[in-house]
């Protein structure tokens, strides 16, 4: 992370750029950065451009941070001397998101927060949460609707809690819960005005969607290689496995799927440099990369055969790393329901 600030996210540049000047990255080259890295299978490849704490966890929330905010919280992220994570999901509110149970209520010159959040990845950790809660009196029963913050929350505040989260498949102890039990949070640490919680998150939600696309592209092309070594190293009959036309088939329908998700990703990162808006491209983009990678991880597992489902090769970890992506930031199916509901709204 250097002081150039190099590895900030590009939905990040024009408020970094306003002190560190020089080095930003675009949104496409910090993809094709990620890709690399994604492709390279070190076990750690999630961490170096901060995906796990750093400041691909804040999105695009430096547009709406405070000069405060961002000398104490998001400045330190973007030189690698903070961790943060979001906390958006709770037990009951996963992408059903307007369903938060946790509350903020006005205390004097800030806030109690009480509630419960789950599945915060990099909390394990993290020195703050991005938090959001809906404000309380709002969205009880017989109510108005309700509205939500987002508060920057440090995890060492008294009330606020960090227990151990559930481990996901892929086996990374990277999930926390985070437990709020009347903890107080300073107005200062208000992110944006009050009431515009959701639509911050949501904002930071449709960047990092697309920008998750092109690590999964990067393990997945490390898939695809892995299955090309194989095969030609595999006898079978006193011929590589590769001579096989069933084989051959199979390959270049994983090569043509890896493809097309790359190319549409990047096509998606391009029109986002140029400033265009592309909440239907984010959705398209992580609903086919999702799905394609885990049909490509599908038969590299199949290709491989018992190695393939053996704890400890690669290709099995893969698989259940990329079978996640499926969930994680979105089900397909809420990728399916954003693509119809733009594509009625403007047709």
């Amino acid at each position: 992370m250097g002081e150039d600030c190099r590895a900030v996210e590009a939905g990040q540049v024009g408020a970094a750029a306003r002190w560190r000047g020089a080095g930003v990255l675009t949104y496409s080259q910090l993809a094709a950065l990620k890709e690399e890295i994604g492709a390279s299978g070190r076990v750690l490849a999630h961490s170096v451009l901060g995906d796990m704490g750093g400041p691909l966890r804040a999105g695009d929330i430096l547009r709406h941070a405070t000069e405060h905010q961002l000398d104490t919280y998001l400045l330190p992220l973007i030189r690698g001397e903070r961790a943060c994570c979001f906390s958006l999901t709770e037990t009951d509110a996963g992408s059903d998101v307007r369903s938060l149970r946790t509350v903020a209520v006005r205390d004097g010159d800030g806030y109690r927060l009480t509630g419960h959040k789950v599945f915060s990845s990099a909390g394990p950790f993290a020195d703050f949460a991005i938090v959001v809660a809906r404000m309380a009196g709002t969205g009880e029963q017989g109510s108005d609707k309700p509205r939500f913050s987002a508060f920057l929350v440090d995890l060492d505040s008294p009330g606020c809690h960090v227990e151990d989260g559930a481990t996901p498949m892929s086996g990374e102890h990277i999930e926390s819960d985070i437990v709020l039990a009347d903890c107080y949070v300073p107005a200062a640490n208000l992110l944006g005005e009050e009431g515009g919680g959701m639509r911050i998150a949501l904002g930071r939600v449709t960047t990092n969607r697309l920008l998750h696309c092109p690590t999964v592209l990067g393990a997945t092309r490390r898939a695809v290689q892995l299955t090309l070594d194989r095969t030609r190293t595999r006898q079978v009959a006193g011929q590589p496995l590769l001579m096989l036309q069933a084989i051959q088939h199979k390959v270049a329908d994983m090569a043509t799927e890896l493809y097309a998700a790359r190319s549409m990703t990047y096509a998606a990162l391009a029109a986002l440099d140029e400033g265009r808006e592309v909440h239907a491209e984010a959705f398209m983009c992580k609903l086919f990369v999702a799905e394609s990678a885990f049909r490509i991880l599908d038969e590299a597992v199949q290709i491989h055969g018992k190695e393939g489902l053996t704890q400890g090769n690669e290709i099995e970890y893969l698989f259940r790393k990329i079978r996640m992506f499926r969930i994680l930031t979105g089900t397909s199916e809420i990728q399916r329901n954003g693509i119809a509901k733009l594509l009625a709204f403007h047709h």
